[in-house]
């Protein structure tokens, strides 16, 4: 006679972590950073609150932990939509836009724990670093791209800056369309994107810009 599975299975400690992680980026989507708490993310992943105290040292150390898990979450769809696009410094870059701009980068609830974690990046060392990471390899992927098209079309340009105005351009398109879809179509949102890309391709990036350089001092000063 085969043994009887039993009625109870410990899950594996990262499976729980994980399980916690996602009901704690739910609970900040549905009610903000002050609604967050213990007892509302155990009863959203339908546990114990000592089961969170277990696995996390508090609710700061488990919302850290959710930005970076979002963060990985935010790579994984870029890069298996990168994965699927030509593989050329062009053809990745504007894969990259359309990404941005197609699920699940557009899920509502992602706009709620960005909003989150952005709100705490001025305020919480540890989510000021985890911010700067994320954010320093997206900026980092986007400049080796639009480095690469420099160098095929052999454009005089700063890519670094280049980087951070597209990264600019992409993260306020994403924002002003999750909190108001109406206003403009994310196909609209891609457009001015591949828009921008084409100018950056006819080396229209601060073309009138080079003529005077105004170091940080000088701009305060002036």
């Amino acid at each position: 006679m085969a043994d009887k599975e039993p009625k109870f299975t410990r899950d594996l400690p990262e499976s729980r972590r994980r399980q916690l992680i996602e009901a704690t980026a739910r609970s900040l989507a549905r009610y903000g950073l002050d609604g967050t708490t213990v007892r509302v993310v155990a009863a959203e992943a339908g546990v114990s609150p000592g089961l969170v105290r277990h696995h996390f040292a508090g609710m700061h150390d488990l919302i850290a932990e959710t930005y970076r898990w979002t963060g990985k979450e935010v790579e994984k769809a870029l890069r298996a939509a990168l994965s699927a696009a030509p593989n050329s410094p062009e053809g990745q870059l504007r894969a990259f836009v359309d990404a941005s701009f197609s699920a699940p980068m557009l899920d509502p609830d992602l706009l709620g724990v960005w909003l989150t974690f952005w709100s705490l990046t001025r305020t919480d060392p540890e989510i000021h670093a985890i911010h700067g990471k994320v954010y320093a390899d997206y900026r980092r992927r986007l400049q080796m791209h639009i480095g690469g098209i420099a160098e095929e079309r052999r454009l005089d340009l700063d890519a670094r800056l280049a980087a951070l105005a597209f990264t600019a351009l992409l993260d306020g398109l994403w924002l002003e369309h999750c909190l108001d879809p109406t206003t403009f179509t994310a196909v609209e949102a891609r457009q001015i994107a591949h828009d921008w890309v084409d100018n950056l391709k006819a080396g229209r990036f601060m073309a009138t810009a080079r003529a005077e350089i105004v170091t940080p001092a000088q701009a305060k000063a002036g």
